[in-house]
């Protein structure tokens, strides 16, 4: 018995994988306030560099800090600014999930 295996034209290489996975971030010409308002709308992670951390009110939105990683490395989502110091939100629903 032989199996029929359909390719597509082009292989995928895992790198190909990887970037086709990242998040686009915020587009230009968009505000930063309305990227991170439509993050936090939809429950997803926030990170913020510590210029960006006290513009966000975390009790408006139900934002906290993970307690077990307070620091990570990236993008920043407001200024999408590089930072090896920011500052990881996650809604308050999700923080004893993880």
């Amino acid at each position: 018995m032989t199996f029929a295996i359909v390719k597509s034209e082009k292989e995928y290489s895992p790198r190909d994988r990887l970037i086709a996975g990242l998040a686009p971030g915020r587009r230009s010409g968009r505000l930063p306030g309305g990227h991170i308002d439509d993050r936090a709308a939809l429950r997803k992670a926030i990170s913020l560099c510590s210029d960006c951390l006290p513009k966000f009110n975390r009790e408006a939105y139900d934002y906290t800090g993970k307690p077990n990683l307070p620091l990570v490395r990236g993008r920043c989502d407001g200024c999408m600014a590089y930072s090896p110091h920011m500052r990881l939100l996650v809604h308050h629903s999700l923080v004893s999930n993880m």
